[in-house]
């Protein structure tokens, strides 16, 4: 048990009694990893217990290598004022609650409504498969076989003013229903194991950061793969835990200037023996042992031991994943440019703060207002002055946007050896921003947790950064990126070929060439399929004044996506041109 809950263990069991909902908490653990996540935007300890880590790996040996994470992100409305949403333990409150919000009026809360939201949807391939497999057997609809809970109350669609799409979903019927037991219907999951988290900072006062709310709902899917073929290289990939973030802001404000921040309580074994520092080229922070043993903590005495690494101290990193935001209507990689191909969030700030236990100057320490925890993601400590290179960051002459950026391997450049630190217990946040949050419309972003050790020595892993740490790094976000589609269960066997359109849409037939737009109405984007034989067609949205929206191409693959999001409510007409043809339907924003 860290010694701040030692110390406050008093004000955490107030608070946790303030808290007007039980937290939910599964483990992610279809790999080496066991990781605990917590409804509501809080992971890697136990939130509901002991206040012990929860994020053992290897998995089954005893020793965690992360404390706590959470979501941070906070940005200033067009009058000036901050409005921010963040957590740390929760011992003073909670800035985020549990079930999406109401699309029609933000500040309608309806306990009834928003309880069933209150619980953590876990899907993994084995249960795709062995549904699937019953489906087919006819077991699911002879009531042979019980579809678990999490497939057949899984959150796919929105009930009242909630989303229509809720969540990803295999539509066996081509209907846009989520039926798993008379339909076949089953999630659509990231990896091979998902965790999935529906949220929102609506929902009640601040009292963590005593900010004003953003409106924000937020899908967390944390998620791993577990591949034990692949080569020695690609293992880390087996280590590793993700976790993809949408966030749709459902109020009415622009918000300038905002940061996205993760923030992570970074407990590699031994939790006062740590150094961190950023990679900036390959977009991660991390987090290493300050000396070549992490030795075990405490005794059953004081509470419990806290099992170290030992002489083979392994890295731990977040690392950013490089998630399509290609069209969003953002300029998310802040190089002046909206949606150019391939462009996505990156790292634009590290920072770190101390635990108040110490001698440490005070604006160093932890955060206790909401402007702080917005210098801490834009890189301004509590006095409102800037990191600094060097040192400890705090007082000196030369602004940085990240913190220890040198090579731990060679101690060259600025890290913590070389500034003379004494390792200790770090929090570190790993931030983008500041960019332009639009009204009603939302981001996506990722990043991964990634474990590095070499067990064939005795050797601290960080002397291997260049060659073992940022490899690792770069394998598992090159195999994430080449495994974006779903990689569980076959169709159901039935699934009718074509489909037929869906809900609300009356498909429009033309000698040369048909054509499907889907959803119908929709919020957010609008999917386009025309038929195999067009190689190529123009896409123009149009209102009803024949006023042009905006256009696109099908190319060959026979599709094309239409981003609605940004524009009112209403009518509009998709109109699809190949050549000399020509054919329209009719579109409902909604």
């Amino acid at each position: 048990m860290k010694k701040i809950y030692l110390l406050l263990l008093f004000v955490c069991i107030k608070a946790y009694a303030q808290i007007p909902f039980n937290v939910p908490q599964k483990h992610l653990d279809k790999n080496y990893v066991k990781a605990g996540i917590n409804g509501g935007n809080s992971k890697f300890w136990n939130i509901n217990g002991n206040n012990k880590a929860s994020y053992e790996v290897p998995k089954g040996k005893g020793t965690h290598a992360q404390f706590a994470g959470s979501l941070w992100i906070g940005g200033f409305d067009t009058q000036g004022q901050l409005h921010l949403s963040a957590e740390t333990y929760r011992q003073a409150g909670i800035d985020f609650w549990p079930g999406p919000l109401d699309t029609a009026d933000i500040d309608v809360f309806n306990a009834a409504n928003n309880t069933p939201y209150n619980r953590l949807w876990k899907v993994d391939c084995d249960d795709i498969n062995n549904f699937v497999t019953a489906y087919n057997a006819g077991s699911v609809t002879a009531g042979t076989y019980t579809v678990p809970a999490d497939i057949a109350d899984y959150p796919a669609k929105g009930n009242g003013n909630f989303q229509r799409y809720m969540a990803d979903f295999y539509d066996a019927g081509n209907n846009g229903q989520y039926s798993p037991a008379t339909q076949g219907n089953y999630p659509l999951i990231k990896g091979h194991q998902q965790i999935l988290s529906i949220y929102n900072d609506n929902n009640g006062t601040h009292s963590e950061t005593h900010a004003l709310p953003m409106g924000l709902e937020i899908h967390e899917r944390a998620y791993c793969y577990f591949d034990p073929n692949l080569h020695d290289t690609m293992q880390a990939v087996n280590y590793t835990t993700f976790y993809h973030y949408t966030i749709y802001n459902r109020s009415n404000n622009r918000y300038n200037n905002v940061f996205i921040g993760i923030w992570s309580d970074v407990d590699l074994g031994y939790y006062a023996d740590d150094y961190i520092g950023t990679d900036t080229l390959n977009n991660f922070t991390y987090c290493y042992n300050g000396d070549n043993n992490d030795q075990n903590y405490g005794s059953i005495i004081s509470g419990g031991i806290i099992k170290g690494y030992g002489t083979k101290p392994p890295v731990i990193s977040n690392v950013w994943i490089d998630t399509d935001c290609s069209n969003d209507g953002i300029d998310n990689d802040l190089d002046g440019t909206i949606d150019e191909p391939d462009e996505h969030f990156e790292l634009n700030a590290s920072s770190y703060y101390n635990n108040n236990i110490g001698a440490f100057p005070p604006a160093t320490t932890n955060p206790t207002s909401a402007i702080n925890y917005y210098g801490y993601m834009s890189g301004r400590w509590k006095d409102s002055t800037l990191f600094t290179y060097g040192g400890n960051a705090y007082g000196g002459t030369v602004p940085t946007k990240f913190v220890y950026t040198g090579n731990p391997a060679d101690s060259t450049g600025w890290t913590e050896a070389t500034a003379g630190n004494t390792p200790g217990d770090r929090r570190i946040i790993s931030s983008s921003g500041g960019f332009q949050f639009p009204a009603n419309t939302k981001i996506e972003f990722a990043y991964a947790v990634v474990f590095s050790q070499d067990t064939s020595q005795e050797v601290n892993t960080i002397t291997q950064f260049n060659t073992r740490v940022q490899r690792d790094v770069r394998n598992v976000r090159y195999y994430d990126k080449m495994h974006q589609q779903p990689q569980c269960a076959p169709a159901i066997t039935y699934t009718p070929l074509p489909p037929p359109p869906p809900t609300g849409i009356k498909e429009n037939e033309n000698a040369l060439f048909k054509a499907i737009i889907y959803p119908n109405p929709s919020r957010d984007k609008v999917n386009i399929v025309v038929s195999e034989n067009i190689n190529f067609a123009d896409v123009t949205l149009l209102d009803v004044s024949g006023r042009v929206i905006s256009k696109t191409i099908i190319h060959e693959n026979h599709r094309a996506t239409l981003n609605v999001s940004e524009i009112d409510t209403g009518i509009y007409f998709v109109e699809i041109s190949n050549g000399n043809s020509k054919i329209t339907h009719k579109l409902i924003k909604d």
